[in-house]
């Protein structure tokens, strides 16, 4: 059964930051100032820093399509009204709520201040597609604790940022092709590009996640609550935060088991590139984002 993210446990969104900061705190040495970005010139240049063979995603190579942004229709917030829906060619001032199955949302444009800029409702019986879509949280106009997505499918070609958390991941998922980069939120924020607090079967492949804040993560992965099972982080560029990734079996009872981090190209964090507890995921194939230098 797909369960909801810690926060959708809670009913006051200012509670969620209280217990996700005191969740975190003593995972690492967390700065909850919104302007304390990474000093090094070396983070710098690894956020700018392109592979000579593979190449990334980026602006360019995400969001709505270049042709169609013209002819974008203005909306409001929208929230699925049946099964199968398509969703396309909407350039959205508010969220997107997700409450049947099959649904594709496409080549949108969305805007808001909100928990969860595009929120997917737990056990569908078809989980949604979501593509070729810029998700924009306002940044530090927008909502504390915010997401990019609250939920799980299939997640391809997406430009992601103005939020706390790119995605935070509710069930299975393939998040693949995205841009997640300039994370910004109100609050006491504890950024990750992609925020994982329990699940199975979740592939995070060929993406640019970029956070250039001293804290938390580009992948964050942990059993706060449930178990951990077959997630699989390849061939991303994955940049910044406390560490660069965590696999963390500190934050709850369940088994986490099943991680691995193969080819992917890492810009350091103020710590590392690495933090993992209670578990030994797979690591092969990863090098540094300036040297190409194995890690």
């Amino acid at each position: 059964m797909l369960q909801v993210s810690r926060r959708a446990f809670l009913i006051m969104i200012a509670a969620i930051d209280a217990a996700h900061g005191a969740r975190r705190g003593h995972v690492d040495s967390l700065s909850t100032s919104l302007g304390n970005r990474i000093p090094s010139e070396e983070m710098v240049f690894a956020a700018d820093s392109r592979d000579a063979v593979v190449k990334y995603p980026a602006e360019t190579s995400t969001g709505v399509v270049e042709k169609l942004k013209p002819s974008l229709k203005p909306s409001g917030s929208v929230t699925t009204s049946s099964d199968g829906q398509v969703i396309r060619g909407l350039d959205i001032s508010g969220s997107v709520q997700i409450n049947h199955s099959a649904v594709t949302l496409e080549n949108c444009r969305i805007a808001a201040a909100a928990f969860a800029i595009v929120n997917v409702a737990a056990d569908l019986s078809v989980p949604p597609i979501i593509q070729n879509c810029e998700i924009d949280g306002l940044g530090l106009n927008g909502a504390d604790g915010s997401n990019g997505i609250n939920g799980y499918g299939t997640v391809r070609r997406c430009n992601i940022h103005g939020v706390e958390n790119g995605i935070n991941v509710t069930g299975p998922l393939l998040f693949e092709a995205n841009y997640v980069h300039d994370l910004a939120a109100p609050g006491a924020p504890h950024y990750d590009g992609v925020q994982i607090d329990g699940g199975s079967d979740i592939s995070i492949l060929n993406n640019t996640i970029i956070n250039d804040h001293v804290q938390t993560s580009a992948v964050m992965i942990d059993n706060w609550s449930r178990s951990i099972s077959n997630i699989v982080v390849d061939n991303n560029r994955l940049v910044g935060g406390g560490y660069t990734v965590y696999s963390d079996g500190r934050q709850g009872s369940g088994s986490i088991s099943g991680v691995s981090f193969t080819n992917n190209r890492m810009g350091r964090g103020k710590w590392g590139y690495s933090a993992f507890s209670k578990n030994r995921p797979v690591w092969r194939g990863n090098v540094d984002d300036v040297t190409g230098r194995p890690i």
